[in-house]
């Protein structure tokens, strides 16, 4: 996965689900999982399945933050 989620064009690219699972290191049912969730968004309509490639990125954003003790406006925990 491009660290550049844009297209030439400007356009935020879509990558289906078997991509976004091997990027995170999951399964296709485990992405399934934080769809239902809520954690990862709605695949755009049509098949296969796509999520937008900055969507993925922000997921992992979040899941970074969560490990570091932050909340997800950025800011530290206070203690």
């Amino acid at each position: 996965m491009k660290t550049n989620s844009h297209d030439e064009n400007g356009l935020d690219t879509l990558i289906n689900l078997r991509a976004v699972a091997r990027h995170i290191g999951r399964s296709v049912r485990q992405v399934w999982r934080e769809i239902d969730r809520g954690k990862l968004p709605k695949p755009v309509p049509g098949r296969p399945a796509r999520l937008f490639e900055s969507d993925v990125v922000k997921y992992q954003e979040r899941l970074r933050q969560e490990r570091d003790g932050k909340p997800n406006d950025g800011r530290e925990k206070e203690l």
